[in-house]
């Protein structure tokens, strides 16, 4: 079975990916996409993490200082087009879990896929923000918005799909309401009834 999650920023979606993964013994890609990508392509890794999942323009693109713009919005479809390849080659090795980076789009015509959107109360992704950053909750509430707006940006263009919406997803899980564990063990149970279903 192959597994995606996208996830709000302060959902902890990344946790929740980890953990799933532990129990299930499952390999878990969040940052280690970025590292095969890289591995593959042949740019570096601090390409790959300076355009990961960040707003696309084909104006105003995140490019460093001594690239212009038409050469940064070709090296940024040059990532992605990397970070996509790498994340059907790793679904390819077997049981996987993706966290981000389109990766339901991506490998959208599996039949073994099980695609999961983690959410969470506005209060609760501030408090976590706080807690695991160390900033205020003016600057939580920022950083939450700008990464939202950022996987918004991104998941659009490579899908043209909306972020978030829930017809992407065969399972959208509140967090704030269960915690970690309890929405590890509602995906378990959604993947074990369609195990079933499909028998």
């Amino acid at each position: 079975m192959i597994i995606t999650i996208g996830r709000e920023h302060g959902s902890n979606g990344h946790d929740i990916a980890r953990e799933l993964a532990r129990q299930l013994d499952y390999q878990c890609y969040d940052k280690e996409i970025v590292d095969h990508a890289a591995e593959q392509s042949g740019f570096s890794k601090e390409i790959f993490d300076s355009y990961d999942e960040k707003k696309v323009s084909a104006y105003v693109v995140p490019t460093p200082h001594y690239m212009g713009m038409g050469e940064g919005f070709r090296l940024n479809m040059q990532v992605a087009s990397a970070q996509f390849d790498a994340i059907r080659m790793l679904a390819d090795r077997g049981n996987g879990i993706f966290v981000g980076r389109c990766a339901d789009y991506v490998l959208r015509n599996r039949k073994d896929l099980v695609r999961v959107f983690i959410m969470a109360d506005k209060h609760f992704r501030v408090k976590t923000l706080m807690e695991r950053k160390g900033i205020d909750a003016e600057q939580a509430k920022k950083l939450m918005r700008q990464v939202d707006k950022d996987r918004a940006s991104y998941y659009k263009y490579y899908t043209d799909q909306i972020w978030g919406e829930a017809e992407n997803y065969e399972l959208c899980v509140d967090s704030s309401t269960i915690g970690v564990a309890g929405a590890v063990e509602v995906i378990k149970a959604y993947i074990a009834a369609k195990e079933k279903a499909q028998a």
